[in-house]
């Protein structure tokens, strides 16, 4: 996969063709709107999706980590569809998200879908973190 460089408030960003943002000068990998298990929740209204996007997105996320090997990992909110998502996770993808946040230190910022994210899962919540001349929240201010 690639990547397309820009500067955001004078800090050199990679934009990563997952959809991740890497910043290598901080080790910050910023990933947004994960929805896990929003095909389970659409199924149970009866929009039949794929029911596979929780283990496709984790897939995805763990590649960009591999790729960048950041030090800090920041979920920028709506990582869960909904309040319930985290318990409707499968215990492969509930093991595989795990190891994943426990191999760096992980924030998780608080969306509009998901206003706490499950604290069992490790790392920190935040609403907003900042990092130097950057900040990351959910939605801009």
């Amino acid at each position: 996969m690639s990547a397309a460089a820009l500067r955001v408030n004078g800090s050199a960003l990679l934009a990563d063709s997952s959809g991740a943002l890497y910043w290598p000068d901080r080790g910050v990998l910023a990933v947004a709107d994960l929805h896990f298990e929003k095909g389970s929740a659409l199924a149970a209204k009866g929009s039949l999706l794929p029911p596979y996007d929780t283990a496709a997105t984790i897939q995805s996320l763990r590649a960009a980590i591999a790729r960048h090997r950041p030090r800090q990992v920041v979920a920028l909110g709506d990582s869960f569809h909904d309040t319930e998502a985290a318990a409707r996770l499968s215990p492969v993808d509930r093991k595989r998200l795990r190891a994943l946040i426990g191999g760096q230190d992980w924030i998780w910022i608080a969306g509009n879908h998901d206003p706490a994210p499950p604290e069992q899962w490790g790392g920190r919540i935040e609403s907003a973190v900042t990092v130097g001349p950057l900040t990351f929240r959910h939605e801009a201010e």
